[in-house]
């Protein structure tokens, strides 16, 4: 039987640590180490076409916030050193005391926004070269619901706690053909009717 691992959900409040993070690069760094788990500067630079240098650069400014962490292991290479999520989730909430805090939160999702966008191109790119079955397995629905805001927030906890046990850093030994997955799920009051 598969035994998942703790989660270790942050709430990140502090502007300066928003800020930290309200940058592409690092944003998807955070997201590759998430999904792929201890990864080098190289690895990281191969895996989203970058440098090794601007992403060692960006590595450092994550751990200086305490957002990643070094993951080497004893008597390792200091040099190729890996590094991992310092959390297995983060709920980005800005400090109500914060002046800038909103508008670091909205800069952040519109780069999360923008990241989503860039990964389904990624994918219809690349689709060609997966099986069928992961193929077949895609999906791709919009709906359209009638929700008051209480139901909005149930329906969004459920799935929640429906999808939260899959998530890559906590799976400890997932079945040997499990591959990451992209699982975007926006709900949010229809701008048309607002």
């Amino acid at each position: 039987m598969e035994r998942n691992e703790p989660e270790r959900r942050v709430r990140v409040q502090d502007a300066t640590k928003l800020r930290a993070l309200a940058h592409p690069l690092r944003l998807r760094l955070l997201r590759y180490l998430l999904a792929a788990g201890p990864r080098t500067a190289a690895q990281c630079a191969e895996a989203l076409e970058d440098t090794g240098s601007n992403c060692s650069y960006h590595l450092r400014q994550l751990a200086r916030h305490g957002l990643i962490e070094p993951a080497l292991a004893e008597g390792a290479n200091r040099r190729d050193r890996p590094w991992r999520a310092a959390a297995t989730g983060l709920e980005l909430a800005p400090d109500p005391d914060e002046p800038e805090g909103q508008q670091i939160i909205d800069a952040l999702t519109a780069l999360e926004l923008d990241e989503g966008f860039r990964s389904l191109q990624r994918y219809q790119t690349q689709q060609h070269k997966l099986a069928d079955e992961w193929r077949e397995s895609a999906t791709f629905h919009s709906y359209t619901l009638s929700l008051t805001p209480e139901e909005l927030r149930h329906l969004t906890l459920t799935l929640d706690a429906v999808i939260r046990p899959y998530l890559r850093p906590l799976r400890n030994a997932p079945p040997s053909d499990a591959r990451p997955v992209s699982l975007n799920l926006q709900a949010y009051a229809t701008p048309e009717f607002i």
